[in-house]
């Protein structure tokens, strides 16, 4: 099953501002963010036949990938609360 790149900003449209801020102005943000990219590549390399992987490594890596994103969640909804953005 083919499945669209994982963007966060449309994912979670409410937390924009928050993004573009921990984006620009948070190191640890910008790493978490740098794995999550990688790891959505990949999946979609495989997806569309560009890259092969094994099933089971192919839900190690989307497990990886939803981690991530709920970290990166979590630092968006701090960074809103906190900023009253």
């Amino acid at each position: 099953m083919r499945t669209p790149h994982q963007n966060l900003t449309e994912s979670f449209p409410e937390l924009k501002e928050a993004f573009h801020h921990l984006k620009v102005n948070d190191h640890h943000f910008q790493h978490v963010l740098k794995q999550y990219e990688e790891l959505d590549t990949q999946v979609h390399k495989v997806d569309h036949e560009q890259e092969a992987m094994s099933d089971i490594e192919l839900e190690k890596v989307k497990k990886e990938r939803v981690a991530l994103k709920d970290t990166l969640y979590t630092l968006m909804t701090k960074c809103k609360a906190e900023m009253n953005l």
